[in-house]
């Protein structure tokens, strides 16, 4: 009966865990968004001029400093945030970023792709699937990180009818 039990459990969480696709730290700092790596885009630390520098003038910005910094910074189809509130320190991180159009590109390990491309620009990649998501019957997404249980990653989220890409972000989770 024990055997049983720890069957159960062991193939429940089997299935529960997440199909991470795993780069290097370095690799996975390099990842790009209109050539800038993640890396350069954490180091702003949501410094405005950094921003701008990297990415031009933002279409709109939200900033607030109480209870803990935040800045949200918005284009036309990209957004960033950082917030000191999921920071070890007081200098606010990159929390997030999402792109839904195809105004910029990603680059993961010099594979270029964009929202409204077809996944099959991903296939050198050899990405698995994310099996453990609640996601819509007919969206899949890909997720892409330095190590499984790492608290930061990339997505990407595609139809699986059309097998266009339909958003691409990245998460830092607390």
């Amino acid at each position: 009966m024990k055997l049983i039990y720890f069957l159960l459990i062991t193939t429940a969480s089997i299935y529960a865990q997440p199909n991470v696709n795993v780069l290097s730290e370095d690799e996975f700092e390099s990842i790009q968004i209109n050539g800038h790596s993640i890396s350069q885009i954490r180091s702003t630390n949501g410094n405005e001029a950094y921003i701008i520098n990297l990415f031009g003038t933002p279409a709109d910005k939200k900033i607030t400093s109480k209870p803990e910094k935040s800045y949200g910074y918005y284009y036309n189809g990209f957004s960033l945030n950082f917030s000191s509130y999921i920071s070890e320190t007081s200098e606010p991180i990159l929390g997030s970023f999402e792109i839904v159009n195809s105004n910029f590109e990603l680059s993961v390990k010099g594979v270029n792709f964009s929202v409204g491309d077809n996944i099959s620009v991903l296939s050198p990649l050899n990405l698995e699937k994310n099996t453990a998501g609640n996601y819509s019957s007919r969206i899949e997404t890909f997720l892409i990180a330095p190590c499984e249980s790492c608290t930061h990653y990339l997505y990407i989220r595609y139809d699986i009818n059309s097998q266009e890409i339909l958003k691409i972000g990245y998460i830092e989770r607390t």
